[in-house]
């Protein structure tokens, strides 16, 4: 049963070799319209890369011009970063400042003494405040940890407590403030007080602070008598003229503690503009001269009249004292000087340290010798920063304290380590204490401006590596390029060539390495109007020889070239790439601004590359109709072989048993013979 045959399933003439030959045959064109597919997405993708590597250059092209160009911004330099460091927004002045720290801002922050790990918290309400922000909650008692935790829920944000475990068997308890400036101290309040003298966190203060009011009663005469109006009483104000002088005794006197504070509002008025012009000489009598004589037709004129004026010596000038020094203090001794009072428009607040004065004040004495000034005092207070009303902390950390800075010898005070209100255009941002000033620098961000030109660089070496990749079949453009990886070099040779003898591939290149080789106008005229003359430039070897694999149009940086025009010449190198040459603020001329209004018309909507993409796209679409009609063709066509070669099969078939009939029978009748 091996030789039976079936038409069109199963045959023994092998037609269903002959039918897959000749549909080979027939799918050769199919073959070239599915090439051509794979070309198309070949190159519709090679033109999208290029598209956003050239949308990339344009913007790195932009960013070196206009209101944004690395150019305008400012660096901040500080001479120790260690006390001081800074920020400089674009619209800070270039200059430079001597700025001291003296102190730095920092928070309230006390530790309790040991306590052991089963300690626990007694019921009550707790209330904590800092500054204006209060935390208050209700505690039914329980562990340390569960007190921790509720007070941390009440003070996010302002306020922190910890357990640090100091040894295997004990514990202490650390709330802190998160708000640094002597306006933001922590306070206890409700049964918090009560919890930091159980913990050993405070102690009774019973000291405290002391205002000095300014009254008829508290102001004395010092060594003369008390000017009038020298007390305003309504106002809280000493008001002391030139040469006037007064003194507050205090009684009891005050103790000197290590952190003792003397504040008082401070106001020296100048009056320079009442001193009175130099006196000038007399001019003499004022004499009218005598009329003319006339005798007949003639007329004599008489001569002015002469007075012989005696010699004039100037008087003498008043005398004008200038004297900085208007406030004393007593502690046990004759009145010391505090520092130097200093002009001002409006009061000033001063805090001194009064520690180093003796153990006791006991007075504090205000004298105005100046000629021209007047002197100005209220708020007068004595307190112990560390003192938080009746209590005060027996292991602080840290106590909240304003940041206090010296700058053109001006004294400045800050709640905040960030200082922004005090350079225009710079934040400071205060580290800690110096003994000397620290010169604070504004400049130009050499440094920015510098990798804003690598990266401008960088796009345009990789747009041009793109070009030469797809217009010229050379293996050793892509070896040369060295930042490449291995997949990306083997993309990279798969499209290799695909736009060979593209006339827009090849005029973008020589147009690309025209603009970043033409002259441009400079303020530094034929000194400075060349890329080249600032370290950008093609490479070739010193000497004469010259690599003919880098001479593609890659751009190279010399950056100690580049770094010596940025540092001596930075407005023309600006110019270099970007300036105003008809006065209408915008940009027209210049290597970025040239390559950004080339680039412009090859990526925008509808551009170049958009044209290129769609013509693509549209006979991508053309050619897939193209190979779904003729699939359908060779399906026809494969059907319709299929049904021929079964017919012919099948009269095959019946020719053949036609034949072993006749064959049969002539065998049989020879037989019978």
């Amino acid at each position: 049963m091996s030789d039976i045959s079936i038409p069109g399933v199963k045959s023994k003439y092998k037609t269903d070799e002959i039918i897959k030959n000749l549909l080979e045959v027939e799918k050769i064109p199919l073959r070239r319209m599915e090439e051509s597919i794979r070309l198309y997405k070949a190159q519709g993708a090679a033109w999208r890369e290029l598209n956003q590597g050239l949308t990339k250059l344009r913007e790195a092209a932009r960013g070196l011009f206009g209101f944004q160009s690395p150019f305008g911004e400012r660096r901040a330099v500080s001479g120790d970063e260690s006390v001081l460091t800074a920020r400089a927004g674009r619209e800070a002045a270039e200059g430079s400042q001597d700025i001291t720290v003296r102190k730095i801002a920092s928070t309230d922050s006390f530790a309790s003494r040991p306590l052991d790990r089963d300690f626990r918290v007694p019921p009550g309400t707790y209330r904590f405040r800092v500054g204006e922000r209060e935390a208050r909650f209700e505690f039914s008692g329980g562990t340390l940890s569960a007190f921790v935790q509720r007070l941390n829920e009440r003070g996010e944000g302002f306020l922190r407590a910890e357990t640090v475990p100091d040894s295997p068997s004990t514990q202490v308890l650390l709330i802190r403030s998160l708000l640094p400036g002597a306006a933001n101290t922590l306070s206890f309040l409700g049964d918090s007080p009560a919890l930091g003298e159980l913990t050993g966190m405070l102690e009774r203060d019973f000291a405290g602070s002391r205002s000095i009011p300014v009254s008829a009663v508290s102001v004395r005469p010092w060594t003369k008598p008390l000017a009038a109006g020298a007390v305003d009483a309504a106002a809280g104000v000493l008001k002391l003229r030139a040469g006037e002088e007064a003194f507050i005794p205090l009684a009891p006197s005050i103790p000197l503690g290590g952190s003792t504070l003397l504040e008082m509002d401070i106001k020296v008025v100048s009056r320079r503009d009442e001193i009175p012009a130099p006196p000038q000489p007399p001019p003499g009598p004022a004499l009218r001269p005598p009329a003319p004589t006339t005798l007949g037709d003639v007329t004599v004129q008489s001569g002015p009249s002469k007075v012989t004026l005696p010699e004039w010596k100037a008087p003498e000038p008043p005398r004008i004292v200038d004297d900085p020094v208007m406030g004393f203090v007593a502690a046990g001794g004759a009145p010391m000087p505090l520092p130097e009072f200093r002009e001002s428009a409006d009061f000033t607040r001063m805090r001194l340290p009064l520690a180093e004065y003796g153990p006791a004040l006991t007075g504090i004495y205000f004298r105005n010798n100046n000629t021209y000034r007047d002197l100005e005092v209220r708020g007068i207070r004595v307190y112990d920063p560390s003192s938080r009303g009746d209590y005060r902390p027996l292991n602080p950390a840290s106590t909240a304290a304003d940041a206090e800075i010296l700058m053109h010898g001006v004294p400045v005070r800050r709640e905040s380590n960030s200082i922004d209100d005090l350079i225009p255009g710079v934040t400071l941002e205060l580290r800690s204490p110096g003994p000397s000033p620290v010169s604070l620098r504004v400049e130009p961000d050499r440094e920015g401006i510098k990798n804003s030109l690598i990266q401008f660089v960088g796009n345009y070496n990789k747009i041009l590596a793109e070009i030469n990749i797809l217009t010229r079949r050379d293996d050793s453009i892509i070896s040369e390029i060295s930042y490449l990886s291995g997949e990306e070099r083997e993309k990279a040779k798969e499209k290799m060539g695909i736009f060979q003898g593209d006339l827009t591939l090849m005029q973008m290149r020589n147009t690309f390495q025209g603009i970043m080789m033409n002259p441009y106008p400079t303020s530094r005229g034929r000194e400075l109007s060349l890329l080249a003359q600032i370290g950008i430039s093609t490479n070739t070897r010193p000497g004469g020889g010259i690599d003919a694999t880098k001479l593609r149009g890659y751009l190279e940086i010399n950056e100690a070239l580049l770094d010596q025009g940025l540092q001596t010449n930075l407005p023309a190198v600006r110019e270099l790439f970007g300036s105003d040459s008809d006065g209408d603020l915008i940009p027209d001329t210049g290597a970025a601004v040239a390559m950004d209004n080339y680039i412009r018309p090859l990526v925008q909507t509808g551009g170049i590359l958009s044209l290129k993409t769609g013509g693509i796209d549209s006979q991508t679409a053309q050619t897939t109709r193209r190979i779904e009609t003729y699939n359908q063709y060779l399906e026809r066509y494969e059907k319709d072989l299929k049904k021929k070669f079964g017919v012919m099969e099948g009269a095959l078939e019946g020719l053949e048993k036609s034949s072993q009939t006749i064959d049969n029978f002539n065998k049989s009748g020879s037989a019978n013979r």
